[in-house]
């Protein structure tokens, strides 16, 4: 289930309006920071290529490329990374273990 990118409040998915606002702290629902595309580590902070450039990530917008997606909260402690933060993650991970069985 998808929740707020600012609160974490759990809302329903369904039909989402752009007018949509968080029923706990008041944000917008249809925003950047909520959709699926958003990755602050890209050049324009959007996954789609073709999307249309948006100053306010975390206003009200339109973009005809917005879906919905489950937002991790970093204070529960995860991570936030990006898919190529991941992917270094991983590689590491992997160096790491590999340095380790040859130094034996």
């Amino acid at each position: 289930m998808p929740s707020c990118y600012k609160c974490g409040e759990p809302f329903m998915e369904e039909a989402l309006p752009v007018d949509a606002v968080c029923q706990k702290c008041s944000s917008w629902l249809h925003s950047c920071a909520n959709c699926l595309q958003y990755d602050e580590y890209t050049n324009q902070k959007c996954r789609e290529s073709k999307a249309p450039f948006i100053y306010d990530r975390h206003g009200r917008n339109e973009c005809p490329f917005f879906r919905t997606r489950k937002v991790v909260r970093e204070d529960r402690g995860e991570k936030k990374l990006s898919p190529r933060g991941e992917e270094r993650e991983r590689e590491s991970r992997a160096r790491e273990g590999l340095e380790r069985l040859f130094k034996s």
